[in-house]
């Protein structure tokens, strides 16, 4: 009994940081939403993009089912958070922890995308545009991974991203000035900013065959953000850190990245700088070539990788 009661009193203390930023989240949308200042606003829109980073990142995290302790709720914050972006959660779920079994083989799901991704740098502009390629991707990819006994969820959360797309519609009728800024404005701001952290995750990494499998430290990056950004995005760029341990909760990853002294973390400044003289990431051999892509494998829902 006691050993249960402290076990349930860690939890608590472990999805705290995760409560907390769901009611930065809140509170943002909410002042955003009532204000009837326009500068006030504008000037939230920013910090609410950045949090939209966050979100992104939840729906990740839930994916491992780390964000939140109760497995229930963390699917529900994760469908939820995964709708913001028009993404079957499900779905999304089988596909990347595919890519974690498969990162940067030709089994990769990612692969897809990024071997048809445009070559000029200008591609950043477009990004905007990108966010229903990429979930439509994702849910056309990761629909057939998803197994039997898991379908009917999976049908449900595509029913549910439906009605949170057509109260967004609805929202526009009756509230345009609330989802516009609290939602829209902040999505495409979002979509500028996540653009270059999703290219930094495997940045320059040659793609092999599936049968070699490498160190997970040896295929990703982590990309230090200007203070106060890490906790804004959950510490969504410290991607190394999460490749080597899944597992662990996403505020112990800058004690983790510290304590590594493998690590070599990059400022966000230098790899906007090597992005610019690089071009963006495709997908390429180690002889420059461009590397194939095949299916990618199954796996269980296990949440780890």
């Amino acid at each position: 009994m006691a050993a249960t009661i402290r076990l349930t009193a860690s939890r608590r203390h472990t999805d705290l940081p995760s409560v907390l930023f769901l009611i930065a989240v809140l509170i943002n949308t909410i002042v955003i939403s009532v204000t009837s200042s326009t500068w006030l606003a504008a000037m939230l829109a920013l910090p609410q993009a950045i949090l939209m980073a966050g979100c992104q990142e939840a729906k990740h995290l839930c994916v491992h089912g780390t964000f939140i302790g109760n497995r229930y709720l963390n699917d529900a914050i994760g469908t939820a958070c995964a709708a913001l972006f028009g993404v079957n959660f499900v779905a999304y779920r089988y596909f990347h922890l595919a890519h974690h079994h498969a990162a940067c083989t030709v089994a990769d799901p990612e692969g897809q995308l990024y071997a048809r991704s445009w070559r000029t740098r200008w591609i950043w502009l477009l990004a905007p545009l990108e966010l229903p390629w990429v979930a439509w991707h994702i849910g056309r990819t990761g629909w057939a991974m998803v197994p039997r006994n898991k379908r009917t969820q999976r049908n449900a959360t595509l029913v549910s991203t439906a009605a949170f797309a057509a109260l967004v519609v609805a929202g526009l009728h009756y509230a345009p000035r609330a989802i516009v800024c609290a939602y829209l404005i902040p999505l495409v701001l979002f979509s500028w900013f996540d653009f270059v952290l999703t290219q930094a995750e495997h940045y320059g990494v040659a793609i092999t065959l599936s049968s070699n499998r490498r160190e997970p430290g040896a295929l990703t990056h982590d990309i230090v953000l200007p203070p106060g950004l890490g906790w804004m995005t959950l510490h969504r760029t410290l991607h190394r850190v999460h490749h080597r341990a899944p597992a662990s909760p996403w505020f112990e990853a800058p004690r983790r990245l510290e304590s590594d002294a493998t690590a070599a973390p990059i400022p966000y400044g230098v790899f906007i700088r090597r992005w610019f003289a690089g071009g963006p990431r495709l997908w390429l051999t180690a002889h420059g070539t461009q590397a194939g892509t095949t299916s990618p494998p199954r796996v269980r829902s296990s949440g780890q990788a």
